[in-house]
């Protein structure tokens, strides 16, 4: 009985069980003590073991020709030519151990003092071909056939935390990939390294925020796996290319699993953690065996706090297995993501399929989705077909502001990327502010009215001759000065003649004769003759209006600005859309709760705008009558509800008489205010007086609306009768710039005539317009004369 040591009780015990363990793996055939022993004692002694491995190629196609008899025979005859090759080329102090693995091979196992890979590589080369002189002669003389040998070579060292079952078998399995060509020295070398940082294992993780883009909230992290620094096996494309060459994949996937868990600290309730996974390791019995269920118990997390990200990179090939185990999975509370939609084997087939929780879209396409229109138009499609089946989308390789906005205007419900947030441990959290979701509604631009002037966003435009080759055109798009551009301006003498779109270009040459047709003809032939060119004082909402409006294909196109018709610049439809949406943010600081209307921050920024400016203009200032006693009979609910019909009715009658000019906002509680042309303001008023007239009884009940009044306390606290809410409108004209003090005054006086009125009605100033003096007295004849009440009221007055 040899006296041994070992690293622990458990190391003993897989020693002893070795040959139980390496038939279980079903790759070889049992193995005899004798290797245990050498390889024990070696072990025993800190010294390094080698094993070499020979077969005979084809071995069964010479078993079915010439009889089980003759491979037996031949089998024998390799077994004693080893031992032979062993004296002949071993140190004589050597152990050594041969025996026949599986039908056709022989392996020897023997300890040295010295034992790199060179030496074992020059050595099983030196006995194969020996070995194969020696087995032909044999094999000649019985069949006049040559047969060829196959070598293999590992060295096994033993590793502190390992068993040495595992490595004794690890090392079998490198022998065998290296006889049969799926294996180098090379690689060795490198399987060594890698094995290192998987069993210790060295791995480290980090985390990225996937972030909720409606409520800027995070989601989960994913878990990205890293390897050393300055390990070859640094990068993970590299880690994980070189797992899947030897067939390691599973195990990798598992220590990744284990560290990420392990390091992801607590999560809220609802947060997830994403793993990738790849599809063959649903089938892998070491995943099947619950082991992630117990890590996760251990590290206080559920199943429903996980997400399987299945890459879409790697084929399924056994959908009815992947299913199979995919539901179970579900079963107990997993959730499913489909990673890198858009670059992998996946068809829209196989995500109905799967019907995952997530849909993961590669960066690919994530790319440009700001400028490029094929891009977008598919961004779109996927949100359509994940609300379809009742998913979510996460936009993955988000690097810039333009991408996160358009990828939120989309209706991307999820983002993840390098703007939001970069991989980190521990898990970072979000530092950045989302931009305002933009409308996703083209009449809401509209409503925006931001009065920036379109040449304060132009940048600089590369223009060309419309003399120009294409293929230099094509050429400075692709490469640029110094980055590729997304359009070139064709001018003349400084005067905009057209305009190139890199993708629109590509798709012409790209028909099947395009580059013959147009390669070298001059850029006039392929241009857009007819691009949007505005001046540069041109308001942002009015260009943004027009250009999203256009035709599909042509929606994105650059803006051309101009002065004097001189080319200025060019503005991407993204950066005039960003504006607008930053204007509604501070608009809506201001706006309104109940209703969004803009409120007083807002009206006054427009009142000062238009008392700069030279447009005539009409003030109406709506208010409602007897509201109160309304709000305190049928309570706040009922009282908003009134304000909100109001608003609707007031934002009716603009849209239909107030054209584009005019404004709505709303002072607070029953005021709102208008602003339109002095031509437009009287149907404005007469309209929202009948309709309100007609709509506002329905808002009673049966009782009052036939009674015709309410019951309720006046102001100094009697009771009283008081007639249904009405509405009450007055007008107030100007004709250039005026004084703000002026037109509260006027305005103030004339709500005050138009409540004192009874009913619905409207009322309108006739007396000279505020602003700069047209000939007579500014400001006529006093409306409140006692002398001319009653005349001025029949000129004043339109009644509901």
């Amino acid at each position: 009985m040899l006296d041994l040591v070992f690293a622990n009780e458990e190391e003993a015990v897989l020693f002893d069980n070795l040959t139980e363990i390496i038939k279980s793996n079903g790759k070889f055939g049992a193995l005899n003590s004798g290797s245990l022993v050498c390889l024990k004692k070696a072990w025993a002694d800190k010294q390094p073991v080698g094993l070499l491995l020979f077969g005979i190629n084809n071995f069964l196609t010479l078993v079915r020709v010439y009889g089980e008899e003759m491979g037996e025979h031949l089998i024998q005859v390799l077994s004693s030519l080893s031992k032979d090759m062993c004296r002949r080329y071993l140190d004589t102090d050597v152990q050594v151990y041969i025996e026949r693995i599986d039908k056709d091979s022989v392996i020897i196992v023997f300890t040295q003092h010295k034992i790199n890979l060179n030496s074992l590589v020059d050595l099983a080369m030196t006995m194969r071909l020996s070995l194969r002189g020696a087995l032909n002669q044999e094999m000649v003389k019985l069949t006049g056939q040559n047969l060829e040998v196959r070598s293999g070579y590992a060295r096994i060292r033993s590793r502190e935390g390992v068993d040495g079952a595992h490595i004794f078998y690890q090392a079998l399995c490198d022998a065998q990939q290296i006889a049969l060509g799926s294996l180098n020295v090379g690689k060795l070398n490198l399987m060594e390294e890698f094995r290192r940082i998987t069993e210790i294992p060295l791995l480290g993780v980090v985390y990225q925020p996937i972030v909720d883009l409606r409520s800027a909230k995070i989601l989960g992290w994913e878990s990205l796996a890293r390897g050393p620094q300055k390990s070859r096996f640094h990068s993970p494309s590299v880690l994980f290319g070189f797992a899947e060459q030897i067939g390691a994949l599973f195990s990798l996937e598992r220590v990744c699993r284990e560290q990420a868990i392990k390091n992801i600290g607590p999560l809220e309730t609802g947060q997830k953690l994403f793993l990738n996974i790849h599809p063959q390791t649903l089938a892998d019995p070491n995943f099947t065996a619950g082991q992630t269920r117990v890590l996760l118990s251990n590290c206080g997390l559920q199943p429903e706090n996980i997400v399987f990200e299945i890459t879409e990179r790697h084929p399924i090939r056994d959908f009815t297995l992947f299913f199979r185990t995919l539901e179970h999975y579900r079963s107990q509370g997993y959730l499913v993501a489909i990673d890198d939609v858009g670059s992998g084997y996946s068809g829209l087939w196989t995500l109905g399929q799967i019907r995952p929780d997530f849909i993961k879209i590669d960066m690919s396409l994530v790319r440009d989705v700001d400028t490029n229109p094929v891009n977008r138009a598919l961004l779109e499609t996927m949100v359509a077909f994940a609300d379809k089946i009742g998913c979510a989308i996460i936009a993955e390789g988000i690097e810039t502001e333009t991408e996160l906005s358009s990828l939120m205007d989309m209706g991307a419900h999820f983002g993840q990327g390098y703007f939001l947030a970069r991989p980190a441990n521990p898990k970072p959290y979000l530092d950045i502010s989302l931009p305002a979701r933009p409308s996703r509604k083209k009449a809401a631009l509209v409503e925006v009215r931001c009065s920036v002037p379109v040449g304060e966003l132009a940048e600089p435009a590369v223009s060309v001759d419309p003399e120009v080759k294409i293929s230099e055109v094509q050429h400075l798009l692709e490469n640029g000065p110094p980055t590729p551009i997304s359009g070139v301006v064709v001018a003349k003498d400084g005067k905009p003649l057209g305009l190139v779109m890199s993708h629109d270009l590509n798709r012409q040459l790209g028909t099947l004769y395009g580059v013959a047709l147009y390669y070298e003809r001059p850029i006039s032939r392929l241009m857009d003759p007819n691009p949007l060119i505005f001046e540069e004082e041109t308001p942002v909402e009015l260009v943004a209006e027009r250009a999203v409006n256009r035709d599909k294909y042509k929606v994105y196109d650059h803006i051309l600005v101009t002065k004097g018709g001189d080319l200025v610049g060019i503005v991407s439809v993204q950066k005039m859309l960003d504006t607008l949406a930053r204007v509604q943010v501070e608009m809506a600081k201001g706006a309104n709760p109940l209703t969004g209307l803009p409120g007083n921050v807002a009206i006054e920024q427009e009142m000062e705008r238009r008392a700069r400016s030279e447009e005539p203009m009409s003030l109406i200032y709506v208010d409602l009558d007897n509201f109160k006693v309304y709000n305190d009979q049928y309570g706040f609910d009922a009282g908003d509800k009134m304000l909100l019909l109001l608003s609707k009715i007031l934002n009716w009658s603009i849209r239909r008489h107030g054209g584009d000019n005019a404004y709505l906002g709303h002072v607070g509680g029953d005021d709102f205010v208008i602003m339109t042309s002095p031509e437009k303001s009287e149907q404005v008023a007469r309209d929202t007086v009948r309709c309100f007239k007609r709509l506002v009884p329905l808002l009673y009940t049966k009782e009052d609306r036939e009674r015709g009044c309410l019951e309720g306390k006046s102001r100094d606290g009697e009771k009283a009768r008081f007639p249904l809410t009405s509405v009450s409108l007055a007008i107030v004209d100007s004709q250039g710039k005026f004084d703000l003090n002026e037109l509260g005054r006027r305005a103030a006086e004339m709500k005050g005539f138009a409540k004192a009125q009874p009913g619905n009605v409207w009322v309108r100033d006739r007396r000279t317009p505020l602003g700069p003096p047209k000939g007579g007295d500014e400001e006529g004849e006093p409306i409140f004369s006692p002398s001319v009440r009653e005349e001025k009221v029949s000129l004043a007055q339109g009644q509901g």
